[in-house]
């Protein structure tokens, strides 16, 4: 691509500005159409006009007790000294919860609060009229108002409109919002992808949204990046629907047709936004359409969708934008960031009752894991711009955390950080078998950053694998280095035979660890600070070969499966991992050695519900079971403490 075939972002708008333009332009359009719908099937729609009761309930004098229904003046001067007597049936009829009042009566006695005999009862207390009485439209009159418009219908609105005998409702019309995500790469949700396509998943995402929102969503296929065929699509998209949303395609790029096609059939309002992730936003008009290009990153398109596309939605119904619940938390590491950019981060919240810590996610506009694993989001506003030296929140920073998530929820995650292994998935589901609503969250990070996360507070469990190379042992060196004067213990969750991954067959006959400097071999490898990393250091240090002989040493997966997936897709030939990842992706494996891999847990965790049923999970022989079968694990020692400070 050359610098003339890059388009440029029409003008970098502020966030706050860019919505201002929207709505603003929104607010012109005429309001959504009305339509009757069955008050059953009404939930969540909005109404459209002033709904009154239709007639009266209950609509008949009931009783609201069970005992006798009586005339009070029958009663008046009952006492414990003085009882009334009435005849039963006659003067005192049997009357049950709910039943109409006789035409005669006007009170009922509860039927504690007399004493019987065959054929009459006594009265120690006199009733008053209207006793115990649900009176004629004491829940609603004939003719009340019950809702205005613009209200969202509620279940508890649903029981009050048919107790009226509202049987029908003036409703607002859902939205229709096209969906048209582009990509040539792409192939819709249900169809296998070939080697050179990619599942098309952020338009079944973003229509699950907007069906939350009250919209009817309308998914269309993927439009391959061609400017005659977006621009069809987008033209016909526009005019059968109140809102279109077109996925990828809005960057700079030489293959981004969507500003200047938007800009070609209407008006191109805003085309860059100083937010993170979901700079490359375009917004525009096309007839009385607004056509939003949302950004091809999953995270970036949905943070796009809640910050542009649901206040439009709610202005169009007539409502109020829609505030998440909030809570404070503090960081306990420096965050970097942009003065002048606003920056949604997605967090898990590390909460033990004492303190609440919010430890932030990958921020990748493109790590849908990270955005399905949040707990919630925190907005780095930009009301620090024109500030020179501003470097980001520094660590201590109480920061506002908009949940995606129930309190509750929080208060049942363990958060668990540091090295990957595929028994730590058997144990989340083991945990939340046994244990429901318990939810391990596994940050894979690597071992080094796991005890790091740990010294600063931001988790509950570090799992850890670190060889010292001169002492042989596994872990305890690191932690009497760097956690000294944290009260820990170290919990074994499992032995593992660790060796060479290699494609079945093994065809470039790769056999031992020295062969990884060979010219004919490239290698995939784990990052920095992670267990392995520090042990193919020790394998290559005890080879003589030196890292830069690798070819792909510098190269870093994050995980053991991500290694395997890169040698089954055939970019790497080998990499160093676990065999049970081996397995799961039908790798041949070389053994290399067994190593130990621990849980570390600081003291002031363990009395805490969830980490002593986590604990116990450990012991479970259904959980032993599950993780032998995986390939290459041993629990001999699992469940054991190994180390304590």
């Amino acid at each position: 691509m050359t610098h003339s075939d890059r388009r440029i972002y029409l003008k970098m708008t502020a966030p706050q500005q860019a919505r201002r333009v929207l709505l603003g332009r929104a607010g012109k359009l005429p309001p959504l159409p009305v339509e009757e719908v069955q008050t059953t099937q009404a939930v969540g729609r909005v109404t459209g006009a002033a709904i009154y009761a239709q007639a009266s309930s209950p609509t008949f004098a009931a009783a609201a007790m069970d005992g006798y229904a009586v005339r009070s003046q029958l009663t008046f001067g009952a006492s414990e000294a003085q009882p009334v007597t009435l005849e039963v049936p006659g003067q005192a009829e049997p009357i049950n919860t709910g039943d109409p009042l006789p035409p005669d009566k006007d009170a009922v006695c509860k039927i504690e609060d007399v004493h019987q005999q065959a054929n009459t009862i006594e009265m120690m207390a006199p009733a008053f009229p209207g006793q115990h009485v649900r009176l004629v439209g004491e829940e609603v009159t004939a003719g009340d108002l019950l809702l205005t418009a613009g209200e969202e219908l509620q279940p508890r609105h649903i029981g009050l409109l048919l107790a009226a005998q509202v049987w029908t409702v003036p409703v607002r019309r859902k939205p229709t919002v096209a969906i048209v995500p582009t990509g040539s790469e792409c192939v819709p949700a249900g169809q296998s992808p070939g080697h050179d396509e990619l599942v098309e998943y952020n338009g079944p995402m973003l229509a699950a949204v907007l069906s939350q929102w009250g919209c009817a969503p309308q998914l269309q296929k993927p439009v391959p990046d061609e400017e005659a065929a977006l621009s069809q699509a987008i033209g016909a998209a526009a005019t059968d629907s109140d809102i279109v949303l077109v996925i990828a395609g809005s960057s700079a790029g030489s293959g981004d047709f969507v500003p200047d096609i938007i800009a070609q059939l209407g008006e191109l309002l805003v085309h860059g936004v100083e937010m993170m992730p979901g700079k490359p936003l375009a917004l525009g008009w096309i007839e009385n359409t607004p056509v939003i290009g949302l950004p091809g990153y999953s995270v970036a398109a949905w943070t796009c969708l809640h910050n542009y596309v649901q206040p439009l939605i709610k202005q169009r119904l007539g409502l109020a934008e829609h505030r998440r619940p909030q809570v404070q938390a503090r960081l306990r590491r420096k965050l970097p960031s942009t003065a002048g950019t606003e920056e949604t981060l997605r967090v898990v919240l590390c909460d033990d009752g004492q303190q609440r810590i919010a430890v932030p996610l990958s921020r990748g506009s493109g790590s849908i894991g990270s955005l399905a694993q949040a707990h919630g989001l925190v907005t780095i506003t930009r009301e620090w711009e024109g500030l020179e030296e501003w470097e980001g929140l520094e660590a201590g920073t109480e920061v506002d955390v908009e949940l995606l998530v129930s309190p509750t929820r929080i208060e049942q995650s363990i958060v668990a950080i540091g090295s990957h292994d595929l028994a730590l998935a058997t144990l989340a589901e083991r945990l939340a078998e046994r244990w429901p609503p318990l939810h391990l969250i596994c940050l894979s990070t690597g071992s080094t950053e796991g005890l790091a996360a740990i010294g600063r507070g931001e988790g509950m469990v570090a799992g850890t694998h670190l060889l010292d190379p001169k002492t042989k042992e596994y872990n305890v060196s690191y932690i009497q280095r760097w956690l000294a004067n944290l009260p820990l213990v170290m919990i074994n969750l499992t032995f593992r035979e660790v060796g060479l991954l290699v494609r079945p067959g093994n065809p470039k006959g790769i056999r031992a660890p020295a062969e990884l400097a060979r010219e004919d071999v490239t290698f995939v490898n784990r990052q920095s600070g992670s267990g392995t990393r520090v042990l193919l250091d020790f394998l290559l240090e005890e080879h003589n070969i030196p890292p830069t002989a690798v070819a792909g040493y510098a190269r870093e997966a994050y995980t053991h499966t991500m290694v395997a997936e890169a040698i089954r897709q055939g970019s790497a030939d080998v990499g160093l991992g676990i065999l049970a990842a081996a397995r799961a992706f039908k790798l041949d494996f070389i053994p290399v050695t067994e190593e130990r891999y621990d849980l570390v847990i600081p003291k002031r965790f363990l009395e805490l519900p969830r980490i002593e049923a986590l604990v116990e999970t450990l012991s479970d022989p259904g959980f032993q079971t599950a993780i032998e079968k995986l390939g290459g694990y041993s629990t001999r020692r699992t469940g054991e403490t190994v180390y304590e400070q």
